[in-house]
């Protein structure tokens, strides 16, 4: 069981997983990966917009193999990462222009 989903979260440290309450997304290329859309689309009628994304594109995980990160579904979703985050993820990649203030700066 791969226990990290594509959007970088370690669902197996998350506390609905080991209350039995969520099973692990699994990354953009894992069988587990199309199960959790299923399941998504069966449950909730409607997939998390970063899962699709990954396994459509087939990218493992977002945060490591994305040319496109930090992209929209990131950005505009509001989850799972703060703007602070992603905007740090920007600084380092060399694609954000943005000058926050130091107490963001990581």
């Amino acid at each position: 069981m791969d226990g990290t989903g594509a959007c970088g979260i370690n669902c197996l440290t998350c506390k609905l997983f080991v209350d039995g309450r969520c099973s692990p997304c699994g990354s953009g290329i894992s069988e587990q990966g199309q199960r959790k859309l299923a399941a998504q689309l069966r449950l909730l009628g409607g997939v998390c917009p970063i899962l699709n994304c990954a396994v459509e594109r087939k990218v493992e995980y977002c945060l490591r193999d994305c040319d496109s990160f930090p992209c929209p579904h990131f950005r505009f979703g509001g989850y799972p990462y703060s703007d602070g985050f992603l905007q740090m993820q920007s600084r380092r990649r060399g694609g954000g222009t943005e000058n926050p203030p130091q107490s963001q700066v990581h």
